[in-house]
């Protein structure tokens, strides 16, 4: 086998689980208004998206606020939320405990979409755009 025949052997194959849905996709929901996510991406839970919710992912149905140091299943939904909804690299280890990482990943999240303040914090404002009702 050529080199040139290798490449595309590995081309058919990438192409094909594409088809199969081994690769995430992304898109934005702000640009289009659709009512998808900020992009998807396969996780232990799946969020789905109701009507009266929006976007779900089967740890916690509030919106109150948690921060650094904050812990429990709350986090565990920001955690999943941003893995799931967005293009957010690397994924967060979706363990309900909200560290450094979590904390950079919702500031990011926050200026990405134009949630001020940018302070890492999830309240309210943040929560409605993670969830996007």
């Amino acid at each position: 086998m050529t080199i040139g025949a290798t490449h595309k052997s590995l081309g058919i194959g990438v192409a094909t689980l594409a088809l199969l849905g081994g690769v995430a996709t992304a898109g934005t929901a702000h640009a289009t208004g659709n009512v998808t996510a900020h992009s998807t991406a396969a996780a232990a839970k799946k969020c789905t998206y109701t009507k009266s919710l929006g976007y779900y992912c089967g740890y916690y149905k509030g919106n109150g606020t948690v921060r650094k140091g904050s812990k429990g299943n709350a986090v565990r939904e920001v955690q999943a939320l941003i893995n799931q909804t967005t293009s957010y690299k690397p994924k967060l280890k979706v363990d309900g405990d909200f560290g450094k990482n979590t904390k950079a990943a919702v500031i990011w999240f926050q200026k990405k979409y134009h949630v001020k303040p940018y302070d890492g914090v999830v309240g309210k404002k943040t929560w409605k755009e993670l969830r996007l009702k």
